[in-house]
């Protein structure tokens, strides 16, 4: 009996940890590695200099160009997200590993940095998602949720309801997707990234749920706060921009 419960937890995880996956099939789908790189507070400049040049020389070509974000909001706040891709596990067996690629990165790049967290690997969900034409901005909201064991799928549910809103409404911002393909311990599981086009964004009145109600049904929006706070543990918003100059491009 005791090995039959074990069975069934160990069924349970692996069926937890495959969830993200089990809707794409071989090399189908866009993944981003990414960690945040804190820089130490006298060699900020130093450190922007080096990322430039290491990315425009190794970081070339697709898929393992780098895009260099400044975290504004969150735990993360002043420190730089380091973003390679998209690409594909398959894709990293070839990922930029030359000698000079990494002496560059050990001795040009490393002595300036004070702290690298949060190494992850993000897989797009492009059913959940909705990405139009021109919506690419450079300012970011990136949400990360930590869902509760097994009630992704529930999660999943939610944001159906919710990629349908942006689609009937024909949004003009970014509704993306990610989960994370490895299990860790800091509630990182899912990540959504919602693009804005300026600052004055956030003055603007949010018909959001109002629009999720015309879409849904009226007193939709209380059921799916009473899902959410269901699955939910927490979560928390990161203010994120773009930066071009320490980019591949």
């Amino acid at each position: 009996m005791k090995k039959l419960l074990r069975l069934l937890v160990l069924m349970m995880l692996i069926s937890s940890f495959t969830f993200a996956q089990d809707d794409e099939s071989a090399t189908d789908y866009k993944m981003y590695e990414t960690m945040y790189l804190k820089p130490k507070t006298d060699k900020m400049m130093e450190l922007g200099e080096a990322l430039a040049k290491h990315n425009r020389t190794y970081h070339k070509d697709d898929p393992y160009k780098v895009h260099i974000w400044m975290a504004n909001t969150g735990p993360h706040t002043g420190e730089l997200v380091y973003v390679m891709g998209p690409c594909t596990f398959t894709d990293l067996d070839s990922r930029p590993d030359s000698e000079e690629h990494t002496e560059d990165w050990i001795k040009n790049v490393m002595p300036y940095v004070k702290e690298v967290s949060d190494g992850e690997y993000w897989k797009m969900d492009d059913k959940l998602s909705y990405s139009p034409d021109g919506s690419f901005t450079g300012k970011e909201i990136w949400s990360v949720y930590d869902i509760k064991p097994f009630d992704s799928y529930r999660f999943k549910a939610l944001l159906e309801k919710v990629v349908e809103v942006y689609k009937q409404k024909e949004y003009p911002n970014y509704f993306e997707v990610y989960f994370n393909q490895f299990d860790s311990d800091n509630g990182r599981d899912v990540a959504i990234g919602f693009g804005f086009p300026n600052y004055a964004f956030f003055d603007e009145d949010d018909t959001f749920w109002k629009d999720y109600e015309d879409v849904h049904g009226e007193g939709s929006r209380w059921k799916f706060f009473e899902e959410f706070r269901d699955i939910v543990n927490n979560s928390y918003d990161e203010l994120s921009e773009y930066i071009p100059e320490l980019s591949s491009e």
